[in-house]
């Protein structure tokens, strides 16, 4: 998580997080709302949670009590974060970050986890299993550690439910595991997985860290004379 400050004309300053992920293949039709849970090095307690509503390749998360929602349109390859007190949806474009497991939150239409991207290998392995009653099939997803010059491969272990279109457990290779519960299919509401249409939109590129230095102002044109107030 990066935390953001951006301004709008007239608008006092904000901050709000956002994570970049990787855009997968393209997706089958799917609806459903889930809970996603870390449960940190244990597989049991569960340390963090985040709420996610699916249609299609459309992926809402928002974490409970927090009024901040960021959408992630993987067909259309952008995110939008979205701040409801001030009316405005932070945009920009999926960006390949082979540490965030967003980009391993949807499936291809074959059920293949694996995000466009060359670097990544995903090898199924295995038959059929099990997981909170739904059958899965576990997917290694391999991908070069560049501060090892490609020497090391990253490894995550994925179970994916075919019939679900995602992954309802993965491993990551550092012992976090995170799993999808609460599930349940069906329509959810259009409204959640699109940007609201009396939402500003402000391109991400206009934004800049709260640790960064403000923009120095650009130099005055030599000769240029300042007009004399009335």
């Amino acid at each position: 998580m990066r935390r953001w400050m951006y301004w709008l004309p007239g608008a006092a300053l904000f901050t709000a997080p956002v994570a970049l992920v990787q855009a997968p293949a393209a997706a089958p039709s799917r609806s459903f709302t889930a809970t996603l849970y870390n449960l940190a090095h244990d597989g049991e307690k569960p340390s963090m949670q985040e709420r996610l509503t699916v249609r299609g390749d459309v992926l809402r998360m928002q974490r409970d009590k927090d009024p901040v929602a960021t959408l992630f349109d993987y067909g259309q390859g952008k995110w939008w974060m979205l701040l409801p007190a001030d009316k405005v949806a932070l945009e920009g474009d999926i960006t390949p970050k082979p540490d965030s497991i967003l980009g391993f939150l949807l499936t291809d239409a074959s059920g293949n986890p694996c995000p466009k991207d060359p670097a990544y290998t995903c090898v199924r392995e295995g038959g059929e299993e099990t997981i909170s009653g739904r059958p899965v099939v576990m997917w290694r997803i391999l991908h070069p550690d560049k501060a090892q010059q490609g020497r090391k491969r990253l490894t995550h272990l994925i179970w994916v439910d075919p019939k679900l279109g995602a992954p309802v457990r993965i491993a990551l290779e550092d012992g976090n595991i995170l799993e999808l519960r609460d599930i349940k299919e069906g329509p959810v509401d259009e409204a959640l997985v699109q940007v609201p249409a009396d939402f500003t939109r402000v391109d991400e590129k206009n934004v800049r860290h709260t640790d960064e230095p403000e923009p120095a102002p650009k130099p005055k044109k030599k000769g240029t004379v300042q007009p004399k107030k009335p």
